[in-house]
């Protein structure tokens, strides 16, 4: 082969994977996972209170939209605002992760188990959500990442003043 013929098929070459990365660049970006909070009251539902904290509302049902996609989920953490704003470092007060097998989910709720999924801290559970409070959640899935800050509504039951 000459000189001007391997330059040329070489030249071509690369168009061609030019092309191709142009075309099917989503496929090497890390996209993130879209999630959209909404806070409900829990109305005709048995409510999770621990005991003795019967003269407390309901806590309000969070719920967690991953943007209309199936993920299996590898992490989920969630955080309070003003704990990550004096520590960088801070405990999420709810904390769930898989090692292989968790199950494709669209939406989940804050402080339920998710299938195939489990605290990270063996006998750990969702510490309660305070009303009119900032978080955090975290989610992971695979390589992709989502992270989206949300405010807790007022509580309802005290009195406006």
């Amino acid at each position: 082969m000459t000189f001007k013929k391997t330059l040329g098929v070489a030249a071509l070459l690369v168009v061609v994977a030019a092309i191709y990365f142009y075309l099917y660049r989503d496929y090497f970006t890390h996209r993130d996972l879209p999630i959209h909070v909404t806070i409900r009251p829990r109305i005709g539902m048995r409510a999770r209170i621990q005991p003795g904290a019967n003269d407390q509302p309901p806590p309000k049902l969070v719920t967690f939209n991953l943007g209309g996609g199936l993920y299996k989920l590898t992490f989920i953490a969630v955080y309070s605002m003003s704990e990550l704003a004096t520590n960088k470092d801070a405990s999420p007060i709810w904390h769930m992760v898989s090692d292989s097998n968790s199950i494709p989910v669209e939406n989940f709720v804050y402080g339920w188990n998710i299938r195939g999924m489990h605290p990270e801290i063996k006998g750990s559970h969702a510490e309660p959500l305070q009303p009119d409070t900032g978080y955090r959640v975290v989610v992971k899935a695979g390589s992709r990442r989502g992270v989206h800050e949300f405010k807790t509504p007022p509580d309802d039951s005290q009195p406006a003043q």
